[in-house]
């Protein structure tokens, strides 16, 4: 079974062609890394595989529907560029926020178990925004953890991590799950299938 899908996918900024007729199939269970340089438009794909931004032709299916669809959303974990977190909470704060908004109520619990299996205190209750980044980085991976998705899409989820921690984050997000990752650094995800991305088509 096809989780992630792209069929003739192309995005245009302008005269500027960043994916050009792009397919791509991700089966159930499976890990996808993608590499490419800065600008080949790993980002970009990335955003429309989660309904952020509409692509210029083409479609995409999560889970056998779309993107904006509510059921499939759920069971979508995202881990975005940045960590995007809530400065002023802490981990717990953040953790049950993003939980109501999945409607996910075991979220805070599992959330806590990630940042443990991550080294952190789930009782800290400093705001996130003190953290050093690589903290920010595993809170943001125990928030996309935390709702039990059946699908993690990842752009550059080992950014600020240390190897040890770029190991265990790349093995962590692999658990049980079907997986696609962008990425400059495709080593700690060893299980993976490689993809790059160049001229706008994945290779």
């Amino acid at each position: 079974m096809t989780h992630v899908g792209a069929r003739g996918l192309e995005r245009r900024f302008g005269y500027t062609v960043v994916l050009a007729d792009l397919e791509l199939d991700v089966q159930a269970g499976e890990h996808v890394t993608i590499t490419g340089p800065n600008g080949s438009g790993k980002t970009t794909l990335l955003r429309i595989l989660i309904g952020l931004l509409r692509p210029t032709a083409g479609s995409v299916t999560i889970l056998g529907g779309r993107p904006a669809d509510p059921g499939a959303r759920r069971k979508v974990g995202v881990i975005g560029h940045a960590p995007a977190l809530y400065p002023r909470m802490s981990p717990t704060e953040n953790l049950r926020f993003w939980g109501r908004m999945y409607d996910a109520p075991r979220a805070v619990d599992r959330g806590r178990e990630v940042l443990e299996r991550l080294g952190l205190d789930p009782r800290d209750p400093r705001p996130v925004g003190s953290f050093s980044q690589g903290m920010r980085q595993r809170v943001a991976v125990a928030r996309a953890l935390s709702t039990d998705p059946q699908v993690v899409i990842a752009d550059e989820p080992l950014a600020a991590l240390d190897p040890a921690g770029a190991v265990l984050v790349a093995s962590m997000l692999g658990e049980g799950r079907t997986l696609l990752a962008a990425t400059h650094d495709a080593e700690p995800f060893s299980n993976s299938r490689r993809l790059l991305l160049q001229e706008g088509r994945l290779r």
